[in-house]
């Protein structure tokens, strides 16, 4: 018979073999960059290769849904919350370091920003694609993240995984990636990515770090990074030949708001928090878009923002 997660999580076995922080009735508004969302029954962040084992164990010894969230930064959190688990991934592996034949490790905790910091002062070319994408790589991997420079799969050289419904791990090199546009095929559901190993380009650092800020600087002229959203909204809608801001403006939506969620109008495929917008308002506005673009416009748009709690 399962065993509630208090007291699965209480129990000696599992207090000793956990070193990590426990949360309970946690806010998701506190953990996610639209600042939206109801509580999770527990909020789980683990620390170390060892956490995540004892966390196997308490999937296992509980059968209670869990959720892995990383940053935070492409999810919409219902305004009822999660019933469950959620094991947030942001603090168990946070290293960078260089290894041979041109490659860099990198815990999947760490954010896209502290990598590019590093890149730019080491002389780590090949990934400034990575400039402006919030969240941390583990995140990245999952959605092989990207920008018109390039996503993912384009420098990324193997990762190491841990299976939190079967307790198991394993590394997947280059060869063993399936990846499309903001989707990877390979990755099991239960799996978290804890490293990752990146090829890069050895030049000078004063180049590296000035693609960076120029594309950083673009990006912020026409992003509104001064408010909590998710980055981009939709996936775009290749098979019509649009971005999806495109769809958005053709819809005659920039601006559009339900409550004090809003269609950017300085980038309309960012849907922001205007201060006290609920999950209801901004989902709300993401229906609307899609129902409106296969009515008017004949065209499917897909989310790139997750939901949990929905």
């Amino acid at each position: 018979m399962s065993r509630s997660l208090r007291e699965a999580a209480s129990a000696p076995e599992f207090t000793a073999a956990f070193s990590g922080d426990l949360l309970w009735n946690e806010p998701l508004s506190k953990h996610t960059y639209y600042r939206i969302g109801g509580p999770a029954d527990l909020l789980a962040i683990p620390r170390s290769r060892k956490d995540l084992e004892a966390l196997h164990g308490l999937v296992q010894a509980t059968g209670v849904p869990f959720f892995v969230l990383g940053a935070g930064s492409n999810l919409l959190v219902s305004d009822k919350g999660f019933r469950g688990l959620v094991i947030r991934t942001h603090r168990m592996n946070t290293g960078i370091g260089q290894i041979p034949k041109g490659c860099i490790t990198a815990g999947a905790s760490v954010m896209v920003f502290s990598l590019l910091k590093r890149a730019s002062e080491e002389g780590w070319g090949g990934l400034e694609f990575l400039t402006g994408i919030p969240g941390t790589l583990g995140g990245v991997v999952c959605m092989n993240g990207g920008t018109h420079l390039g996503e993912a799969k384009d420098a990324l050289e193997s990762i190491e995984a841990f299976d939190l419904a079967t307790g198991t791990w394993r590394r997947i090199s280059h060869d063993g990636f399936v990846f499309s546009y903001r989707h990877n095929g390979f990755l099991g559901p239960a799996e978290v990515v804890y490293e990752t190993v990146w090829r890069y380009k050895a030049e000078p650092a004063a180049a590296v770090k000035g693609r960076i800020d120029e594309t950083l600087a673009r990006r912020k002229a026409t992003q509104p990074i001064d408010k909590p959203s998710c980055g981009s909204v939709f996936k775009n809608p290749r098979e019509a030949g649009l971005h999806a801001w495109q769809v958005i403006e053709k819809l005659g939506l920039r601006g559009h708001r339900f409550g004090e969620a809003q269609f950017s109008e300085k980038h309309p495929n960012f849907i922001i928090n205007l201060g006290k917008a609920t999950a209801a308002d901004v989902r709300a506005l993401i229906d609307l878009a899609k129902s409106r673009a296969a009515s008017e416009l004949g065209v499917k748009l897909e989310e790139e923002v997750k939901y949990l709690g929905f």
